[in-house]
């Protein structure tokens, strides 16, 4: 067992009191998110709506492309001679720049998310996969439903500073 403070060992609502007091510094001190999307870190938005769409819409892209990108198993269906040789765009339509686009992106937001910790990782795989599926049907057995998404939103500001550089985020204005 502990031993007591002495201001813990006064008057028991005031230890009460001081108590309560501490639980709502450390409250204000976590994130908020309001309503209307914005992100909020000790009473200033550290992240907008618009910014937080952004997010959303590039890790829903990396998502349909890390799910579609599967390593092969056996023999390898091209040979390896011509492996890294390109096909001329002569036939290329819209879907495909836009395949392009798309694979380009995704390659982006990936090696921003190599950068975030394991558990930021899997808050955003979750996340985005239930966003996917269009229902909450993949959990995490380790942590809360609450925990989970302070740890999705926790990401989406870690990644902010890392997709701007790589000028996939536009700044909101």
């Amino acid at each position: 067992m502990k031993p007591l403070m002495r201001w813990q060992m006064g008057d028991p609502a005031k230890v009460y009191e001081q108590i309560e007091e501490g639980c709502r510094k450390r409250a204000r001190r976590e994130l908020k998110v309001d309503p209307f999307g914005a992100i909020w870190r000790k009473g200033v938005i550290v992240m907008t709506r618009d910014e937080s769409e952004q997010i959303e819409e590039l890790l829903l892209t990396w998502y349909y492309w890390a799910d579609a990108h599967r390593e092969e198993r056996g023999y390898s269906r091209v040979s390896p001679g011509f492996q890294y040789a390109d096909s001329s765009d002569v036939h290329e339509d819209d879907d495909d720049r836009d395949a392009r686009l798309n694979r380009y992106v995704a390659e982006q937001v990936d090696a921003c998310l190599v950068a975030l910790p394991v558990e930021l990782r899997a808050a955003v795989g979750l996340h985005t996969a239930n966003r996917a599926a269009g229902n909450e049907v993949y959990r995490n057995p380790r942590c809360s439903p609450e925990e989970q998404h302070r740890r999705y939103q926790q990401a989406k500001l870690d990644l902010l500073p890392l997709l701007r550089r790589r000028d996939l985020v536009k700044i909101a204005a």
